[in-house]
């Protein structure tokens, strides 16, 4: 599977742009996964605290300028990219996300629309 990984800190801008251009790529939308990771940036410090990974059937977008569980510019942009891909999802559902989650945030595709999903209760696919 092709992984297409932006560089770290990116704006919001630059990631909606690498967004935008790397879509047709990676098929359709299966997950949304939100990750801070903030312990493995305190090690390696290559790596951003905040990740948005697009995991479709083709391929993986990795983004680190859009964030999450505030108001604000990188969460406004987040929300753009969402709407992209299921105009139902709300600004409020975006700024009401736990930013610094132990565990990763995750929407699951089903039949269109983004679900909210529990990491801990995803299948493993074969």
């Amino acid at each position: 599977m092709n992984i297409f990984k932006e560089g770290k800190l990116k704006s919001t801008y630059q990631s909606l742009a690498f967004f935008r251009e790397h879509l047709k790529f990676i098929g359709q939308v299966r997950y949304i996964v939100l990750y801070y990771a903030e312990r493995e940036w305190s090690i390696n410090p290559e790596l951003y605290h905040q990740y948005v990974i697009i995991i479709g059937k083709k391929a993986q977008i990795w983004l680190s300028g859009l964030t999450w569980g505030y108001y604000g510019a990188g969460p406004s942009a987040f929300h753009d990219l969402m709407q992209i891909i299921d105009p139902d999802i709300t600004y409020e559902l975006i700024t009401s996300l736990e930013w610094m989650a132990k565990h990763p945030i995750v929407f699951e595709n089903v039949n269109g629309k983004l679900v909210l999903k529990p990491f801990f209760l995803l299948k493993r696919s074969h």
